[in-house]
């Protein structure tokens, strides 16, 4: 039997805490779940009762028990992501180290190396595959946008018989709402190329990954869920595992190294081991894999429900205030966890407004984000140069919303 969104909140402890004599309102999920209580009890036990040479490296029964946790915990990722083996999981610092290491081992060739981005990409994913462009390495292309998502029409027509892969976030972290997986992974397929999906902003609030709904490769934070900071997961579906090249070398990599013909020959693990270089965070994955357990007693459908009801109760505030703009359609906006406003009033400022929530409300403080989220394609593809947002996890509650709308209205008010 599941347990409720209420027995959930008490894994939280951070939850109405008080800084500088005011209680804490957080509406900046989307940036970082708060962390659970039981996660950071199994990242302090593993470190202190299996904190040993892992990795095998060591035989002996500490390293062994160690390398079992740690396949545990691979496991238990891979059975969330909808992998069909723990082999297709590498355990990353989260979906900016995944991006990096996918963007970097990935086989382009002179007859496909052109690489799609969707219009929302964080800059997680822009940027490494950015970096590639600018050294000449392959040809990036930016499709479109179409009411705060992305043009699917627009990205089928730059997807051609150059394109090597087609990047495709899977819910946007300024513009809310989800995006059509399957249908960009028919797209590139259709085209001979890859997909990959950046889960970040979908996997706490919807739970599993693109795996399951075509993405070739796929990856999420720990850290938006709940679980440690640096920890996190690339899914890289079998066929395409094998024909990454090692990217970050050393420790753990390698299967054999020999001499001949004057010069050193290193032959490389295969699977998820050739990718997984030097000593890992072995105790974060523990807490990780207790993370989604902890998640999963609760279940994904409640919080999914939960996580909706407090974006319908937050866009109905927002619907009688004047000054402000929700970006986004109310439709669109029910499938994720965020909601950005923009303001319209001659002489709001996004700065004084955040300021006005940590320092101008009697015996509280709003946490929400502010700027442009690191998602500089969408602002460029938007027009919008900042934005105001909220973003909802399990623990919060409609009065959390409504608490906002009020503060917002305020402020209005003072200007």
């Amino acid at each position: 039997m599941k347990e409720s969104i209420a027995a959930l909140k008490k894994e939280f402890p951070m939850l109405g805490a008080s800084f500088t004599g005011r209680r804490m309102v957080y509406l900046d999920s989307a940036c970082t779940v708060l962390k659970l209580k039981c996660a950071a009890d199994e990242q302090r036990r593993h470190m202190l009762e299996l904190g040993g040479c892992g990795g095998k490296r060591s035989s002996h029964a500490l390293a062994a028990a160690m390398e079992e946790n740690f396949y545990a915990a691979r496991s238990r990722v891979a059975s969330f992501m909808g992998a069909e083996s723990p082999e297709e999981i590498i355990f990353t610092s989260g979906v900016t180290d995944a991006a990096n290491l996918l963007a970097n081992s990935f086989p382009f060739t002179p007859d496909r190396n052109e690489v799609v981005l969707s219009p929302v990409e964080h800059n997680a994913v822009f940027l490494p595959f950015e970096r590639l462009a600018a050294a000449g390495r392959i040809k990036l292309r930016v499709a479109p946008m179409d009411g705060f998502k992305t043009d699917m029409a627009g990205l089928g027509k730059l997807i051609g018989r150059r394109t090597a892969l087609v990047c495709l976030t899977h819910a946007s972290n300024i513009f809310g709402g989800s995006e059509d997986i399957a249908a960009a992974a028919d797209l590139a397929h259709k085209a001979g190329a890859c997909l990959f999906s950046d889960d970040a902003q979908y996997a706490a609030t919807h739970g599993g990954s693109a795996a399951p709904h075509g993405a070739d490769a796929c990856a999420f934070s720990g850290h938006k869920l709940g679980a440690p900071y640096c920890t996190g997961a690339l899914y890289v579906r079998r066929g395409l595992m094998a024909k990454l090249r090692p990217w970050r070398v050393g420790g753990g990599t390698m299967e054999d190294v020999s001499f001949s013909g004057g010069r050193y020959k290193v032959k490389y693990l295969g699977n998820y081991q050739g990718f997984e270089a030097g000593v890992q965070n072995a105790s974060g994955a523990a807490a990780l894999a207790v993370t989604l357990d902890r998640l999963e007693k609760c279940g994904f459908a409640a919080i999914r429900a939960h996580v909706s009801g407090l974006v319908d109760a937050a866009l109905t505030g927002l619907a009688g205030v004047k000054g402000v703009k929700v970006l986004g359609r109310r439709e669109d906006l029910l499938e994720g966890s965020l909601i950005s406003i923009a303001p319209e009033k001659k002489n709001f400022s996004v700065p004084d407004f955040n300021l006005f929530l940590n320092q101008g409300l009697k015996g509280r403080f709003i946490a929400v984000r502010t700027g442009r989220h690191c998602a500089d394609l969408a602002c460029l593809a938007s027009g919008y140069r900042e934005t105001i947002r909220i973003s909802f996890f399990a623990y919060n509650t409609a009065e959390d919303a409504a608490f906002f709308v009020e503060a917002l209205k305020k402020y209005l008010s003072l200007i």
